[in-house]
């Protein structure tokens, strides 16, 4: 679908969070991230109260209807009392606000002139406290993307927030080993006008926050979320976009998701839907499927307390299936915890006989424009969960309701809870105020590093294709280049460019090994020993690519069995044998040599090649047959 996102007043704006390369925020402790055996384990439950305004935030609400019970995992050594919430917090982690800072003047901002710690709510129990500390630092930057400026109104620095371990049913497992690791949050105006542009736009930002050489790196270090509207629409937060691959598509689906919902509203307009219709009138059918052919609902029925209730949806016939149908299944899943829902949109199928369809639309009586939903749980659940089709249902009227949701790998959304309220935040009473002053600023502009375009021009001179360089600026790889680069004067800088940028896929692709299984310390170690010309630059994929088979520790470094990886392929020829093995190619191939002339060339180089295997490096072979080839008569 080719769509006009300027006519369809495409609104997108981004929120980043980075963690940062420090202990947390809030206390001492290390930002690791561990998963051995926990040593403690608490229970607690969320509770709904009203605020400093007499009112109850309604996502709140929304969690706290589904009586949640949390459970939090922590380490006695590396975990403390501020992240149990039993402890006030500790003064703010200087080197983290440092970071915020250095980012911000990247970013244009202009720094506030004293800190305030405020408590934003969170409600879904991934914070101990029931809040979220987080600290305005700057206000008014701006980057450059090929479609325009793109405002930040706002940069600050807060806590992540604990780690999901798993959901069942309505309790929630968290870990506390990544709450409090400070985030770096850069939130842009909704200047996006594009699903490109909100790429090139993430990943502009993250081209700065990597250049500071003081973020963490891996999966789940970098978060983006995304606020997307059209005309007609409302807007909606998609959380926890970890792909940059997938962030054009994320707003191009949710597009489609909204016109998609303003169509149905137009419909149940023309059909001339009432909220009134929309009945809690819930029918047991269980018997209708007492000898059902779906291995699914018999599996369920086995269960004695499990029960089909059945919910008609007036006016609906036709809008679910590939339209409203999974909007209502997310419903369900989100506030009642079931797996799905049926529809008649759907039927028969997954079992369900055309027979027993007829049957549940007798007990229903519903007109030729109505449909039905079904649900198969215990009859608590099940009523539950059909009330929230029900609530789903009347606010399709409104077309698309405000929602946050969860960003898929697909690039799809799904619903998580209500949009939060605006006014969630309000002063900490545990910190004091900070004050940023003008000598602070002054030397965090001195040591301010370079930008990517600065960083582009520099790789270029030092002998980068801008392709290749362009590549490096846009990589995990800038600091690691810089350092190997500054370190191993004999290798030429596009070797060490090529090796962390091309050897990785040349890796994967001969031996199916994971591009992030090759660590920084196996690169340096494999590059050090060709700057120190132990081994040849081609035999740097065949070491590399047996590092992950052989099972090797980023600590083992030049011992074991990297070591004698290296010491196999090691350069033990000298000058004088390898030309001497040369000559005995080309006199074991004279005659092949002299009727072919100069085109002798690559098959004798490809002989040397598999005569030294890799020992030797090819461009020295390659001069030294050239060299022979010119003395043959």
């Amino acid at each position: 679908m080719t769509l006009n996102y300027k006519k369809l007043g495409l609104k997108c704006g981004i929120e980043i969070h980075q963690q940062l390369d420090t202990e947390k925020l809030f206390c001492s402790c290390p930002s690791k991230i561990r998963d051995d055996e926990p040593h403690l384990t608490i229970r607690r439950k969320l509770r709904a109260v009203a605020g400093e305004v007499g009112d109850i935030d309604p996502a709140a609400l929304h969690e706290f209807l589904r009586g949640k019970e949390i459970i939090y995992q922590a380490y006695s050594d590396t975990n403390c009392l501020v992240e149990l919430d039993e402890e006030p917090p500790h003064d703010l982690n200087e080197e983290a606000l440092n970071i915020a800072l250095e980012v911000s003047l990247l970013l244009n901002a202009r720094p506030v002139d004293e800190l305030q710690v405020m408590r934003k709510t969170v409600i879904d129990g991934s914070n101990t406290s029931g809040f979220q500390r987080t600290i305005l630092i700057a206000m008014d930057g701006s980057i450059e993307t090929d479609s325009g400026r793109v405002g930040i109104p706002n940069i600050c620095i807060e806590e992540d927030a604990a780690r999901k371990i798993s959901e069942e049913g309505n309790k929630t497992t968290y870990r506390l080993d990544r709450l409090g690791i400070p985030l770096i949050e850069i939130g842009t105006d909704p200047d996006i006008k594009s699903p490109e542009q909100a790429r090139e736009t993430a990943e502009k930002l993250g081209m700065i926050l990597r250049a500071t050489g003081k973020v963490r790196r891996g999966i789940g270090t970098i978060r983006q979320d995304l606020n997307v509207s059209i005309k007609g629409g409302q807007r909606i937060e998609a959380k926890g976009v970890q792909d940059l691959r997938i962030i054009s598509k994320v707003v191009k689906l949710e597009v489609e998701r909204q016109l998609m919902l303003i169509e149905v509203a137009k419909e149940l307009g023309k059909r001339k839907l009432s909220t009134g219709e929309l009945k809690s009138d819930f029918h047991d059918i269980t018997k209708i499927f007492k000898n059902t052919k779906s291995k699914l609902i018999s599996s369920i029925l086995k269960d004695r307390d499990s029960k089909v209730v059945a919910v008609k949806l007036p006016k609906f016939n036709g809008l679910l299936k590939g339209k409203l149908g999974p909007e209502l299944a997310q419903y369900a899943r989100a506030i009642a915890g079931v797996k799905g829902i049926f529809h008649s949109d759907e039927l028969p199928g997954y079992g369900i006989t055309e027979s027993e369809v007829k049957a549940v639309a007798k007990k229903l009586s519903p007109g030729k424009e109505d449909a039905f939903a079904l649900v198969i749980e215990k009859k608590g659940t099940a009523e539950k969960a059909l009330e929230a089709v029900l609530d789903r249902c009347r606010t399709a009227l409104e077309g698309v309701p405000k929602e946050t949701r969860r960003a898929k790998d697909d690039g799809s959304t799904e619903f998580m809870r209500p949009l939060p309220g605006s006014a969630r935040m309000y002063p900490e009473t545990d910190e004091p105020l900070v004050p940023i002053t003008d000598k602070k600023i002054s030397e965090i502009k001195k040591k301010l590093p370079k930008l990517p375009e600065e960083r582009l021009e520099e790789f270029k001179k030092l002998g980068l294709s801008h392709e290749l360089a362009n590549q490096l600026v846009r990589s995990r790889f800038i600091e690691d280049f810089e350092e190997f680069a500054g370190k191993f004067k004999n290798l030429k800088p596009s070797l060490i460019a090529t090796t962390l940028l091309a050897t990785p896929k040349e890796i994967k692709k001969r031996y199916g090994i994971e591009i992030d299984s090759i660590e920084i310390p196996h690169y340096h170690d494999v590059l050090k020993a060709v700057n120190e010309g132990r081994i040849s630059k081609d035999t740097i994929p065949e070491i590399l690519g047996k590092i992950k088979k052989l099972e090797l520790s980023e600590t083992i470094g030049l011992t074991g069995k990297l070591d004698g990886l290296i010491k196999k392929k090691a350069v033990k020829a000298s000058l004088q044998d390898i030309e001497k093995d040369i000559d005995r190619i080309i006199d074991e191939n004279i005659e092949f040599v002299r009727s072919m002339g100069e085109r002798a060339l690559g098959p004798l180089i490809g002989k040397a090649m598999t005569q030294f295997k890799g020992r030797v490096d090819g461009n020295e072979i390659s001069r030294i047959v050239r060299e022979r080839l010119k003395k043959v008569k």
